[in-house]
Formats: structure tokens, C-alpha cells, sequence
């Protein structure tokens, strides 16, 4: 007896498990997929002004965050180039294209240039605003052959965090001067044939703390400047203007330029330690 009511069970557990077998087999789980839309932006480049139009010829005033491609046409009569977020395309003769792919981050604008001459004084710069990032999320399900995909399109709100420090830097023909501090270093001389050590205080550039760094920039020049560190890059400033720019350094040493043609060749260069 309890040998038959034992297999009964076993058999009534196998029938179960096909039963369920059955049920789920033709259906899959939903698969969802997020991915940052790219943005492609056409920059037509003549004397002296940028355009940002779409690929329908609109204009445009903004970009999401993420990816953005900008192909860049010099339809001009001279050569210019195109710099944004620290990055920019090589020097285009007239007729020349070239795409510049950047990564930006939402909620602020990034400034951009011709780095040419006197090309951004003339009227080669301005800013382009970085709404929030937009996301499409993509949903598959697959239910005994037939698939159902959901496509859900969000712009993702931005609050930019507060800077870590504030650093002043003072530009003028032909050096960028950052905050410095005094520290003490050794060295050896000879006195009467013999080795000796000795020490003095000499002033370096002060290192800051990674993280999101704010720079104030002021040209105290008499020529137009900018100020260029990683991802972030000034407006073109004239003799007398200061900008504000916010750029996100992560440790090590960072190059820092006036980008303005021939500028750094002439001594307006330098690193930044991020510690």
C-alpha cells in the first residue's frame, strides 16, 4: 500500500512539472535595454560666425547630454577650426568637413571657438546649452513566437553638485599665473672643495583636490585669451573680462592652454597637480 500511494505521488510531482513546463515554455521574460541617445549637429562655419542647425536645416539652441557629433564645414573663404569641451577639429580650408564627437554633461553650457588669429574676437564663439540627458529604454517580450517591443523616449533631470575648490587664475601676453605656495626644498653647492647641503624656499603652483573644480579666469592682458583644462574651456576673453568655468578633474596631471593660435607656443601653457 504505501509503495502505491508513493508512486502515485512521483507520478502526480512529474505531471506537475510538465504542466508547468508547458505553460511558460512559449512565453520569455521581458528583456529591456537603456541606451543615451547620440545627437548629431551640423556647424557650418563661415566669416566670422558658427551655425548649429539639425538634419532637417533648423536651427538649434541646446543638445541633450551624452554623445554629440558635430561635423563641422568650413563654407568660408579662409581656413578656420572649431573647439568645444577641450576638444577641437583640425584647421579646415575652405570647402573642408571634419566630425568632432564629444561627451556633455547636462545641465550647463559649453563655450566654443574658432582658435584661429583674431577669429573668435571677430565673432567666432559663443555657448551652447547641455539640457538633461535624454534615454530611451527598449522592452522585448516574447510570448510563443510573437514579440512585443516597447520603446519609452526620458529626459533625465541634471542638479550640478558644488564645486570642491575655487581656483583664481590671472592671464596676460604671454603666461598663465595660478595660485602658488612656498615650500622648501634641498640642494647641494660646494664650499672649500667639499659637498654640502643646503635649503632654500621657492614658490610652486598649488595643487588642488580632484573632483568638480571652479575656475575664475581673468585677462589682465591686452590682447584676447581663453583658458583650457580637460573638458572645459573660457569663452574668448577680451583685455579686462573674467569667466567662470566648472570642470570635473580626476587626480594625476592635467595640461592646461590659451588655445588661441600660438599662444601656448609662446609660453601660455602649463599642469595642474590634481590630487
Amino acid at each position: 500500500m504505501r509503495r502505491f500511494v508513493l508512486a502515485v505521488v512521483l507520478c502526480l510531482a512529474v505531471a506537475g512539472t510538465a504542466v508547468a513546463g508547458f505553460s511558460f515554455a512559449g512565453v520569455v521574460g521581458p528583456k529591456t535595454a537603456q541606451r543615451v541617445a547620440v545627437t548629431d549637429v551640423n556647424v557650418p562655419a563661415v566669416e566670422y560666425n558658427f551655425l548649429f542647425t539639425d538634419s532637417s536645416g533648423a536651427a538649434v539652441n541646446s543638445v541633450p547630454a551624452g554623445v554629440v557629433n558635430f561635423h563641422v564645414k568650413n563654407n568660408g573663404t579662409i581656413e578656420h577650426d572649431f573647439q568645444i569641451a577641450g576638444q577641437k577639429t583640425p584647421t579646415l580650408f575652405p570647402g573642408q568637413s571634419a566630425t568632432l564627437t564629444v561627451t556633455l554633461q547636462g545641465g550647463q553650457s559649453y563655450n566654443y571657438a574658432c582658435t584661429i588669429g583674431e577669429h573668435a574676437s571677430f565673432g567666432m564663439f559663443g555657448a551652447l546649452a547641455v539640457t538633461g540627458q535624454i534615454q530611451t529604454t527598449t522592452q522585448v517580450i516574447t510570448t510563443n513566437g510573437t514579440t512585443i517591443t516597447t520603446t519609452a523616449t526620458q529626459t533625465q533631470s541634471t542638479t550640478a553638485p558644488k564645486p570642491v575648490a575655487t581656483v583664481p587664475v590671472t592671464e596676460k601676453e604671454f603666461k598663465i599665473i595660478l595660485p602658488s605656495v612656498k615650500k622648501r626644498v634641498a640642494y647641494f653647492t660646494r664650499v672649500k672643495g667639499k659637498r654640502v647641503k643646503r635649503f632654500k624656499t621657492v614658490s610652486v603652483q598649488k595643487p588642488v583636490k580632484h573632483g568638480l573644480i571652479r575656475f575664475v579666469v581673468k585677462n589682465t592682458g591686452k590682447i584676447a585669451h581663453n583658458f583650457v583644462i580637460g573638458t572645459g574651456q573660457t569663452t574668448i576673453l577680451k583685455p579686462g573680462q573674467t569667466g567662470t568655468i566648472n570642470v570635473t578633474l580626476a587626480a594625476g596631471k592635467r595640461k592646461y592652454v590659451c588655445s588661441i593660435t600660438g599662444h601656448a607656443a609662446a609660453g601660455m601653457r602649463g599642469t595642474l597637480v590634481v590630487t
